[in-house]
């Protein structure tokens, strides 16, 4: 006796269940990998990416004493923003293809870095460039300079980030420089010697945040057998020279305030300013650069000490604006 062959309807019935397992895992996967992505280009780092060409563009029409409505250039500011996600996106992914961080992250958190990460980090910074064209060409070069940097810093036969000079250099360039030099470049701003005295002042703050960054980093920057400072000197010494960098930066801005290159109002930020100087001197005391708790305290009171100078801008705008006085730029005690 023969066995009854099964209808073929079972057969269909039973294969079915079977490919809806595997599209809804491939779905599953899919939104997993997606909010990974998400993850590494670490959102509250990427306001303060995108906040550095808004303020070059900023400070450019503040040199001109521009009295332009928020309005009209809100259109300018949402361009530059969209432009730095897309590339800040696409160097931190660069950088966790690189990296695989395990441990504590700057302003995020670790985790498994999905597969073709690294294709759509080029994928964001072409985009990012493309984006940026109807900027102009000044604003687009300094685009391409981000992209650019992004790869050295993070490609994984050159990993510039590992380097005790070239990674700190890189940062000084791409995120402090290029990005709020292209937002000046837009606001058509005349150059004078009061821009570059102010970019040199962010720009060496931006490089105490980068040192401090690290400072938690000894173990793992050693394992992957890079040279950055923290692992060729220490914690300690890491965040006494990202103190420093604070120091300067921060005098800078109170000294310009003080004999009228900026508006005196700014010298609200001195008590902020001394509160960023306490914490970084106490974070250094503690063994082995403590972890990334740390560094967004510090990043928290960075935020709010430049939220000061700022505030301290506007008051000393708005005043002028209202005495019929020159504003901005033009209002200040010394004009170059």
């Amino acid at each position: 006796m023969t066995a009854r062959r099964r209808p073929r309807a079972n057969i269909v019935a039973v294969s079915l269940p079977a490919r809806e397992c595997d599209v809804r895992r491939s779905g599953v996967t899919m939104a997993s990998a997606i909010s990974r992505l998400l993850v590494l280009a670490r959102p509250k780092s990427a306001v303060l990416v995108c906040a550095l060409p808004c303020l070059g563009y900023g400070y450019g029409l503040w040199e001109q004493g521009s009295t332009v409505s928020p309005l009209v250039v809100l259109p300018t500011l949402a361009h530059l923003v969209a432009v730095w996600l897309l590339g800040h996106a696409g160097a931190l992914w660069l950088n966790a293809q690189l990296d695989r961080d395990e441990g504590s992250v700057l302003l995020g958190r670790s985790v498994r870095v999905p597969r073709g990460t690294g294709t759509i980090a080029y994928v964001a910074l072409a985009a990012s460039l493309a984006v940026a064209l109807p900027l102009g060409w000044p604003a687009t070069a300094c685009v391409a300079g981000c992209a650019v940097l992004a790869v050295l810093y993070s490609h994984p036969r050159i990993a510039l980030k590992g380097h005790p000079i070239a990674g700190p250099l890189i940062n000084g360039v791409g995120y402090a420089s290029l990005s709020p030099l292209a937002g000046w470049a837009i606001s058509g701003a005349r150059w004078s010697w009061r821009a570059p005295l102010t970019l040199a002042a962010l720009v060496v703050g931006i490089l105490g945040l980068y040192f401090a960054a690290q400072a938690f980093q000894g173990d793992e920057d050693r394992a992957r057998g890079y040279r950055t400072l923290v692992v060729t000197h220490g914690p300690q010494f890491t965040l006494r020279i990202a103190r420093l960098c604070f120091a300067v930066s921060m005098l800078v801005v109170l000294l310009g305030a003080l004999i009228g290159i900026y508006p005196r109002a700014v010298l609200v930020a001195l008590v902020p300013f001394v509160l960023v100087d306490r914490f970084a001197a106490r974070w250094s005391r503690v063994p082995g650069g403590g972890d990334g708790e740390w560094a967004t305290g510090l990043v928290v009171r960075l935020v709010v000490a430049l939220l000061f100078v700022i505030g301290g801008t506007y008051a000393h705008h708005f005043v002028a604006l209202v005495r019929g006085a020159p504003v901005g730029g033009r209002g200040t005690a010394i004009v170059p």
